[in-house]
Order: C-alpha cells, then sequence, then structure tokens
C-alpha cells in the first residue's frame, strides 16, 4: 500500500515537473518572440509567439499578448511585400492581440501604451483601405476601413473618415444601396459636410426618389447656407420636377453668389421664355408675352457675354427669335388691313432674321451639330442665301 503511494507521490510530481517545464519552454518562447522581434526577424518572432497564446500558462498573461500585438503591427507596418504576403491577417492579428492584452491588464499598467499602439492601427486600417480604394479594389477598402470603424467603437468613437470613405468605395463599386445608407450614416453621426448632401441626393435620385433628393438638398442649405453647388443641384432636381417658380427664386439666389455663372443666366432664361410661350394652361398677354421674350433675350446676351464659347445660349437664343417672329407672324395672319399686315410682318421678319448669328456662331463651335444645320438651311433659304442653303443642304446630306 505505502508502495502505490509512495509510486503516484513519483508520477505526480513528474507531472508537475513536466508542466513546470512546459510553462517555463513557453515563458522562454516568450522571450524569444520578443529578442526575435527587436533583432527584426518577424517571422521567426511571430513562429514563437503563435504556440504561447495556447498554452495556459502564457495565454493568460497581458505580456503574451502585447508582445503578439506588436509582432503583428510591425508586419502589417512593414515595407517588405513577401512578409506581408506570408501574413495576411497580421494586421487583425495584431489588433486582436492588443484588446486582449487590455483585457488582461487588471491594473491597467500596460492599457495606455496598448491603446496608443490600437490607435496607430486605426490609422494603419484607414490608409489601407485608402490604399485599396486607390488601387480600385472597393472590397478590400470597404473591409478595411471596417476595422478602423471597430477600433474607435472600442474606445467609444465613430470614425467618420472610415465611414465616409467607406460610402464612396461602395458607390465607387457599384452598390448604390450600400453607399446610400452609409452617407446617410454620415449625417446621422454629424458629419455633414455639404458634399455629403449632394452625394446622398445624387443617389436618392437615380434610385427614382427625386421627392427625397429635393428633401435632402433643403437640408444641406440649411446646415451649409448659399452654398454654391448645393444650390445648382436643387435647380437642376426642382427643374426636373416641374416646380419652375421655385427654380425661378433658387436661380436668383445662386446669382447673387455666383453671379459671373454663364449657366445660370442661361438656365433663367429658358425660365423666361417659358413664360412667354407656355406648353400648357393660359396664354400670357401681349404684353406680358413681349416682357419675358425681352427678359429671356437680355439673360442670354449676358450667358454669352461671360462666356463667349457657351454653345447652349448661342442656339437658344436663335430658337428664342424662331419662336417670338411665329407669334409675331400669328399676331400678322390675323390682321385684315394690308397695309397694316405688311408692317406686322416687316417687324416680324427683322426678329426672323436676328437668329442667323446665333446660329452662325453655335455651328462655328459644334460644326458637326444636326440641329444648328437645320435651323440655318432655313434660315439661308428664307433669307435668299442660296449659296449657304446649298451648303447647309449638303452638311445635312440631302
Amino acid at each position: 500500500m505505502n508502495t502505490n503511494r509512495t509510486t503516484m507521490r513519483k508520477f505526480l510530481t513528474t507531472l508537475g515537473t513536466l508542466a513546470a517545464l512546459l510553462v517555463n519552454a513557453q515563458n522562454s518562447a516568450v522571450v524569444s518572440a520578443y529578442m526575435a522581434m527587436e533583432d527584426g526577424k518577424l517571422a521567426e518572432a511571430a513562429g514563437y509567439i503563435e504556440p504561447t497564446i495556447l498554452n495556459e500558462g502564457t495565454m493568460v498573461k497581458e505580456k503574451t499578448w502585447r508582445y503578439r500585438g506588436q509582432i503583428y503591427q510591425r508586419i502589417a507596418m512593414s515595407d517588405d511585400a513577401a512578409l506581408k504576403a506570408q501574413f495576411p491577417d497580421a494586421l487583425d492579428k495584431a489588433i486582436a492581440s492588443y484588446q486582449k492584452a487590455n483585457e488582461l491588464d487588471t491594473k491597467g499598467a500596460e492599457k495606455a501604451e496598448n491603446n496608443k499602439q490600437l490607435r496607430m492601427m486605426q490609422a494603419v486600417a484607414l490608409n489601407a483601405g485608402n490604399d485599396a480604394f486607390t488601387a480600385k479594389d472597393y472590397d478590400k477598402a470597404v473591409t478595411y476601413y471596417a476595422k478602423s470603424e471597430a477600433i474607435a467603437k472600442g474606445f467609444g468613437e465613430v470614425d467618420s473618415n472610415a465611414v465616409f470613405n467607406s460610402a464612396l468605395a461602395y458607390e465607387s463599386k457599384g452598390d448604390q444601396a450600400m453607399a446610400l445608407e452609409r452617407y446617410k450614416e454620415c449625417l446621422r453621426i454629424g458629419y455633414d459636410k455639404a458634399d455629403i448632401y449632394r452625394y446622398t441626393a445624387s443617389l436618392q435620385k437615380r434610385a427614382g426618389d427625386l421627392e427625397g433628393a429635393i428633401t435632402t438638398t433643403k437640408d444641406g442649405l440649411k446646415r451649409h447656407a448659399n452654398h454654391k453647388e448645393l444650390m445648382l443641384d436643387l435647380i437642376a432636381f426642382l427643374q426636373e420636377a416641374g416646380r419652375v417658380d421655385e427654380v425661378e427664386s433658387m436661380v436668383g439666389k445662386a446669382l447673387e453668389q455666383d453671379p459671373g455663372n454663364a449657366v445660370l443666366y442661361s438656365l433663367r432664361a429658358s425660365i423666361f421664355e417659358g413664360k412667354a410661350d407656355p406648353k400648357s394652361g393660359a396664354k400670357p398677354s401681349e404684353a406680358d408675352m413681349a416682357k419675358w421674350y425681352d427678359m429671356a433675350e437680355m439673360d442670354y446676351k449676358k450667358s454669352i457675354e461671360l462666356d463667349p464659347k457657351f454653345f447652349d445660349s448661342y442656339f437658344n437664343i436663335g430658337v428664342l427669335y424662331n419662336n417670338r417672329a411665329a407669334a409675331a407672324y400669328e399676331k400678322c395672319n390675323s390682321l385684315k388691313d394690308d397695309a397694316a399686315y405688311a408692317k406686322c410682318k416687316k417687324a416680324a421678319d427683322e426678329i426672323y432674321v436676328k437668329a442667323v448669328p446665333y446660329f452662325e456662331q453655335a455651328h462655328a463651335l459644334k460644326a458637326d451639330d444636326k440641329p444648328t444645320i437645320q435651323q440655318l438651311k432655313v434660315l439661308y433659304a428664307k433669307g435668299g442665301n442660296t449659296a449657304k442653303f446649298e451648303e447647309m443642304k449638303k452638311l445635312l446630306g440631302e
């Protein structure tokens, strides 16, 4: 009986000795990992440190995880492409290791340093996302931005840059639903730069939510009053929605902020022209029609003055003269007196020929524009300019 007890004691002692030896071996491995890391032998250091996180004696020590974090952090930040390829999850392991080290650091002796390194890892993740975005690897970019967000969340913070950049990445990869959700998240967290409203509204419009786009843009202008691009976006959305009076008001406000904008003058001119000759509803009085045409003509000319190469304004003012002449001819046809008719027609002809130099300039700017050539063909025919008429016919392939 005593012999059995003695044998059991020896066996237990042997087990205890082996356990102690294993713990000592793993403690030694932790030290070896650190030394290899300091010598710049990072792959070797990783080989030493990995078994230590599985050993019961070393896996509960803050130092084990801190060293592991440092090893993989250096790998993640290394310029050695082959080394990084050998350890593709180095960044994840570094982050997880520092977080585990903090969990085990009950006295908080190393927490400040670990958190410092975690914040550095957050920057590494954000930059890696930016690099992937630049390389057009949008899936990888989104993954890295999510890591940056997760680290910030661990500190009770929000990485607004990562949220915004992930929205850009989702949009670039064609995932409009996720991009829209991420842009909206930017607004929810207070990252409400003017561009965020613009990108959000643009995606809403593409998704068929024009009213949503208008609302978002108006919200943006509440936060960024008189922001030129937001104003221009709202004008475009309102115009598409057919809200002419609101468009006119917004164009006026936009011109106060950007009086040298040729496009805005051209746009306002088209609004005035639409009031002179509405496609539906009651026609304006003769006096009001003349007033709206005069105001449209003035704005088109201002647009051309500001941008002498603005094709649209040359073409549109030519169309304006055509339309105004057509209205004049219609009035002439209602006259019974021959003398009154002749006088009216002469005045209408003078309006009509005003279009010629503007269409000619439009043709000079866009020589292959078929509608411009067609307009000139008709004008030259009416004016008796046979050579020019034939030239336009030839350009049209007639």
